[in-house]
């Protein structure tokens, strides 16, 4: 430890490491987004000074001192209920980004194997493929624990976190732990927990989480291992993490009874415990929810398929919670908002998109996608007869639906009734039935991302995730890489497209004419040809 924490120090005081750290911060979503001290970093002059700034503290860390984090509330992914964010200043992002370099691979080696919540290269798909493996077969484990853990971030003892983790300056993860929270102008201290920081720019902890929970499938396999069998059956274990939702799979009621205990053991020396609301013990075929998704085994229709001996099938679908919220959010932004046709495009296409892409990895998604498709039609529908409430229906509609692609199924489409094909992909609504689905590789477990070795496995599997068709010829074209800055396309920033020559001064949408830029190198290239 005493050569890995000279490393870290060598890392984090470094001026490529403290200019990542910067580069990281003013490319995350919510750079926009400024702290309690209402300051923000978005000029090359202001992004130089901090990385002086961001020197002064990593070379006196005793120094240092954490500004408390803004709270606020945001709804909870696939719910509507709110959860509290905390919001850092610029300056404590920065801290956290730079000691996030020196801590991750280290806290990586020691990571649980199915562990799959904000781990380098690792995703909730991969979490939801494994499970499909591991429970997609007539022999299967047809008991299923499902949990999570109640306010984690919120309880994490700060003892266990101080004694556990292998940060090079103590006093800097003190001032983290210790910065407490102003909500509703009044200041609140923080005696436990980790305050969710990783939403709008902090990225610390998340890996506190799984550097507190780490450890608990070995020790779960201590007392069952995998070849040893109870009362005569083979067990049947798995354990899936992805953050603090958890589920074990086991071969018995009374097994997973067990492990529950274990768990209870394990979380109550991290000053954690289970929740008791969503804690169960289910049978396969009633299913389980996990990320989003719907997951339960039914009997298999011989007619379907003659080739398969299994009497039953694994269904993996969106949630019943998931399509709900998502219903809402149709409803809010094609009837609520009594937007004009453009705005609505402009705001329902990124939700459908994602929305989809996430549910994309199952082939049975797809009959949610038609029902969510429909709802969306019924919806422009109700909006139509509420702004022309004079017109027939057929005129009407007629204004604000257009001729659908040769390669669609649908032979029109809600958009904006204008001809040109350069452009009508951005004024029509997304068709959520359209977007097949996606088979996705799973991950070698046992490969650590940090080592040399391994980086050509990542990087390929990030190519072949990230690449649509017109992508990969453009990515292909400059070898992944960013002409700007020649670091990879692939390194987790947000990639843009821009036109060599600007559409509006006759410029096309060819492969020729594009390049792929990180958001920050494109900002450079556009603030350049202004200037």
């Amino acid at each position: 430890m005493r050569l890995v924490y000279k490393l870290q120090n060598k890392l984090v005081t470094s001026f490529e490491g403290r200019t990542l750290a910067i580069r990281k911060v003013v490319t995350n979503s919510g750079a926009k987004t400024s702290g309690i001290d209402k300051i923000l970093w978005s000029t090359p002059e202001q992004r130089f000074k901090a990385i002086e700034e961001l020197g002064l503290i990593t070379k006196n860390p005793n120094k240092y001192k954490s500004s408390p984090l803004k709270r606020v509330m945001i709804p909870k992914n696939n719910s509507l209920e709110l959860r509290p964010l905390g919001i850092p200043t610029m300056t404590d992002r920065a801290a956290q980004a730079v000691y996030h370099l020196a801590l991750d691979p280290v806290v990586e080696t020691k990571s649980d194997n199915f562990s799959f919540g904000f781990r380098k290269n690792r995703s909730q798909h991969d979490a939801i493929s494994y499970i499909r493996t591991l429970l997609d077969k007539t022999h299967s484990p047809e008991f299923i624990l499902e949990t999570d853990i109640a306010k984690c971030f919120d309880k994490i003892s700060h003892d266990y976190i101080m004694k556990s983790c292998p940060i090079c300056h103590k006093h800097v993860l003190k001032e983290w732990l210790k910065s407490g929270y102003i909500f509703e102008n009044k200041l609140y201290k923080t005696e436990e927990g980790t305050p969710l920081l990783f939403e709008v720019g902090g990225i610390i902890s998340p890996l506190l989480c799984n550097l507190a929970l780490n450890g608990l499938e070995k020790i779960i396999r201590q007392e069952f291992p995998a070849r040893k069998k109870i009362l005569g059956i083979s067990p049947k274990i798995n354990i899936i993490r992805y953050d603090d939702d958890l589920i074990v799979t086991g071969s018995s009621e009374k097994i997973l009874i067990e492990i529950k205990k274990i768990i209870e053991n394990f979380l109550k020396i991290r000053g954690l415990e289970l929740k008791k609301a969503k804690t169960r013990i289910v049978k396969i075929h009633k299913g389980f929810d996990f990320l989003g998704f719907n997951i339960f085994r039914k009997q298999y229709n011989p007619r379907l398929n003659k080739l398969t001996r299994q009497k039953t099938v694994l269904i993996i679908k969106p949630s019943d919670k998931a399509v709900e919220l998502i219903k809402v959010q149709i409803s809010k932004i094609i009837l609520d908002k009594k937007l004009e046709i453009a705005a609505i495009i402009k705001e329902i296409n990124p939700l459908l998109r994602g929305w989809g892409n996430y549910f994309s990895i199952s082939y049975q998604s797809q009959n949610t996608f038609i029902k969510i498709g429909h709802l969306v039609l019924n919806s422009m529908m109700k909006w139509v007869r509420r702004k022309h409430p004079s017109k027939s229906i057929l005129k009407a509609v007629s204004k604000y639906i257009i001729k659908g692609k040769s390669s669609s199924n649908h032979k029109w489409v809600w958009g904006i009734n204008k001809i040109d094909p350069t452009v009508e992909n951005k004024l029509t609504i997304l068709n959520l039935s359209e977007i097949k689905p996606k088979k996705h590789t799973l991950l070698k477990l046992d490969l650590n991302p940090y080592l040399l070795e391994n980086q050509t496995y990542f990087a390929l599997r990030l190519i072949t995730k990230n690449s649509a068709k017109l992508r990969e010829l453009i990515y292909k074209k400059y070898n992944h890489q960013c002409p700007i800055c020649s670091d990879s396309l692939h390194n987790g920033e947000k990639v843009e497209l821009h036109h060599i020559k600007p559409i509006k001064d006759g410029g096309t949408y060819a492969v020729s004419n594009i390049q792929p830029l990180h958001q920050i190198c494109h900002i450079s290239v556009t603030h350049r040809n202004k200037n």
